[in-house]
């Protein structure tokens, strides 16, 4: 067995996908929310780079499903902002999307494959926790002053885009059927 490979099998890399992964992804996601300038963004990046050098095997998927649902979130926070359904706080952004809640979804999306599956383990998980996981999560952000809903219609908004941003991470995060064409 080559020293790769002795990595590879490492009991740290087997539990990577659990407890770690899920500790460090919070820890970087309260830094993103509580630290709005790059501090929280920063942290963010760490845990990501750690993530894909745990599972440095599967880079390639991993950067597919971070970068989409870096992109997602992107475009769902825009949509929400020129709305008007919701009012972000912090000066660095991307449109309306502050980087603080872009980098957020960057660690949601490495999560996906591993310690949250859950949410995107069905097309019912994903459908449910996008309609109601979604406004749930931006009223803990507006609890913590990181933006202001607007009314009803900004929940509205906010489920039915979480809704379908979570169904098709759900169509992402599908296993492939493997290539029998060799």
């Amino acid at each position: 067995m080559n020293r790769f490979d002795q990595l590879k099998m490492h009991p740290a890399l087997r539990t990577w996908s659990k407890l770690p992964q899920m500790v460090l992804q919070q820890a970087a996601w309260w830094a993103c929310v509580l630290w709005m300038g790059w501090l929280g963004p920063v942290a963010m990046l760490a845990f990501l780079l750690l993530h894909l050098w745990m599972l440095r095997n599967q880079w390639r998927t991993e950067v597919g499903m971070i970068v989409l649902a870096t992109v997602l979130g992107i475009a769902l926070d825009n949509a929400l902002g020129a709305l008007g359904a919701v009012t972000y706080v912090g000066t660095l952004r991307i449109g309306w999307a502050p980087i603080w809640l872009v980098a957020i979804w960057a660690g949601f999306g490495a999560t996906l494959g591993h310690s949250q599956a859950i949410f995107v383990r069905s097309l019912r998980n994903a459908l449910l926790i996008g309609l109601l996981g979604g406004p749930l999560a931006y009223m803990g952000g507006e609890k913590l002053d990181r933006l202001t809903i607007s009314g009803p219609t900004g929940f509205l908004w906010i489920s039915l885009l979480w809704g379908i941003v979570l169904v098709v991470l759900y169509w992402a995060a599908r296993p492939k059927p493997a290539n029998d064409s060799a």
